[in-house]
């Protein structure tokens, strides 16, 4: 039977939450275009935009924050699929546990991939943030 695209973007898609995961900054990056372009809301409404060096930064500064405290990210899926463009998009909720617990934080992301040299790469990202379970 042959793969269909969004059969190997939801293939990717479980590789890329393991990468989160991981609590490797350079494991997670891999994973982001050049060309990546974000914004986020933060809990208080202000936002910031980015591109791939910045949120290299802040994959680092994140883990660094949770070292050593077993910081695990859950997700919950809205919607996973392949738009007219051929690109993959993801809508889901994020959920986060620290030293075991889960925290009251949750988060609403919109990332969109594309395969770049037959790789899927993040090419944009949008996040609300002030949202709690």
């Amino acid at each position: 039977m042959e793969e269909t695209l969004l059969d190997d973007f939801k293939e990717f898609l479980e590789e890329y939450r393991t990468s989160w995961n991981s609590v490797n900054p350079e494991r997670m990056s891999a994973h982001q275009s050049k060309d990546l372009e974000v914004r986020w809301a933060n809990p208080e409404a202000i936002v910031s935009d980015w591109g791939d060096e910045e949120a290299k930064q802040g994959w680092n500064e994140a883990y660094k924050q949770y070292q050593g405290r077993n910081p695990e990210w859950l997700f919950e899926d809205v919607l996973i699929e392949i738009n007219k463009q051929k690109e993959g998009v993801a809508v889901f909720w994020v959920g986060f546990k620290v030293d075991g617990k889960m925290t009251n934080a949750k988060l609403l992301f919109i990332e969109t991939f594309r395969k770049e040299n037959s790789k899927w790469k993040k090419i944009r990202e949008y996040v609300e943030n002030s949202f709690a379970s």
